[in-house]
């Protein structure tokens, strides 16, 4: 994909998460199922309790408030691009004794220079990969992502599985629609497969989403240099929504 498509993709959700970050938290409270099996996998695993953990997507910092009910003590650095839903998070409690935000955004910015020589035993990527625009980029943040981990340190990430729901499919919004009020015209021809419009809320704001499979993420995590611990499914309304997949980096 090139670069300014991949601007004018990120620009979509960059004012929707402006507009609509008030609405958009107040759906967000509680944990996601899936993460019941995520606690377990990151015990199994040896997870410490003051973690350093790295919540890239943090949104509202919900993730970091349901890992702090058993580890209290955890380093917690939640990272949105969207300055609107940091402020949100930033009001959070239950986070660690010092919680720490970052802005970035991931299209225009270098995530390896924001993060700079901090390492973490967990980097969380939840909701968010179908907001990256272009395969490139995506494999790019989780190869960014495994080399900011500590030794011993994990890296788990959603794959969101909505080609497989009609309820999805059938919402989705033709870019020709877009372009007929944008201000930046989206070229079809310049996308992916999988790349489209999504409404959200009873008043629509759109999103710019890729429709991601399983295995799409699964191939771009056997480009890299680790290996998976484990994967399930889980979330949604009993149907299993996300895939998950919980990885750590092996020497080359």
């Amino acid at each position: 994909m090139d670069r300014a498509t991949a601007r004018a993709l990120s620009a979509i959700n960059q004012r929707f998460y402006t507009e609509r970050a008030a609405e958009f938290s107040a759906t967000r409270k509680g944990p996601w199922a899936g993460w019941t099996r995520l606690s377990e996998v990151l015990e199994a695993a040896g997870l410490p309790p003051a973690a350093r953990v790295l919540d890239v997507g943090c949104g509202n910092a919900r993730l970091g408030r349901f890992l702090a009910r058993t580890r209290p003590a955890l380093r917690y650095t939640g990272l949105d691009g969207s300055e609107a839903l940091l402020a949100i998070a930033r009001k959070a409690e239950g986070l660690g004794p010092a919680p720490d935000f970052v802005r970035v955004d991931l299209v225009e910015d270098d995530l390896a220079t924001a993060l700079g020589d901090r390492r973490f035993d967990l980097a969380a990527c939840f909701g968010l990969l179908h907001h990256v625009p272009g395969r490139a980029q995506r494999r790019a943040l989780l190869e960014t992502l495994l080399a900011q981990l500590a030794p011993g340190g994990l890296l788990a990430l959603t794959c969101w599985r909505l080609a497989r729901f009609a309820r999805f499919r059938d919402r989705i919004v033709a870019w020709e629609r877009w372009n007929e009020a944008a201000a930046e015209p989206i070229d079809p021809a310049r996308l992916e497969p999988g790349d489209h419009l999504l409404p959200f809320g009873a008043d629509p704001g759109l999103r710019y989403v890729h429709f991601a499979h399983q295995d799409e993420t699964a191939d771009l995590l056997a480009e890299l240099a680790c290996e998976t611990l484990a994967t399930w499914t889980a979330d949604g309304k009993g149907d299993g929504q996300n895939r998950y997949f919980v990885v750590r980096p092996v020497s080359d």
